[in-house]
């Protein structure tokens, strides 16, 4: 089984450290990984990208021929994204900056407004967005994410990480049982 999947944002959110952490979690459950990444020259504000590909067996090319999951946390980054699907992929969206997405299964859920409003924290977007993915990628387990992530946050820093990916991880498991694919908004309290 390949299963491909990117991470799409602007740079400065953390999305390329939230592909290493996938990436070693994958290792550790014993697949075959590849992880790429792709951001603008700006330090902050411009595209990122992290891409990575599990497999049971040998990856021969290591680049995506479809994605089966795409998480976007910008309306550029989503539409520049969406070509690459296979069509049964899902894509998750930061449902405040993204309002367009012009594709099937689609879950929506506010992940810099809660990262700002619940932690108080805005670089707390990309472990959030990984606890949300986590749900539905069947090539990771919630306990080698936790011990890559672990692995690669400073002490300083590592309680609200793991605070947020859990709480992400929660969001991701209330979209995985609902009923249908449909946009998913919580009241959150400013």
């Amino acid at each position: 089984m390949r299963f491909e999947m990117r991470l799409a944002g602007s740079g400065g959110q953390g999305l390329v450290l939230a592909g290493i952490v996938l990436a070693e979690a994958g290792l550790m459950d014993g697949n075959f990984v590849v992880h790429s990444q792709n951001y603008g020259p700006e330090a902050r504000g411009g595209n990122s990208v992290s891409e990575i590909i599990f497999s049971d067996e040998e990856i021969d090319y290591p680049r995506a021929l479809g994605l089966d999951l795409l998480v976007a946390l910008n309306q550029r980054s989503c539409s520049d994204n969406l070509p690459d699907m296979k069509a049964e992929g899902l894509v998750i969206v930061d449902s405040t900056p993204v309002k367009k997405v012009l594709w099937g299964k689609v879950l929506r859920t506010p992940l810099q407004r809660e990262a700002d409003h619940t932690f108080q924290d805005p670089r707390v977007v990309n472990m959030l967005a990984l606890g949300v993915l986590t749900p539905f990628c069947p090539m990771v387990s919630e306990g080698s994410l936790v011990k890559a992530l672990s692995g690669r946050m400073p002490s300083t820093s590592l309680d609200q990480s793991l605070k947020a990916y859990h709480a992400g991880v929660a969001r991701g498991r209330e979209l995985q049982t609902g009923a249908a694919f449909h946009e998913f908004e919580d009241a959150i309290e400013v």
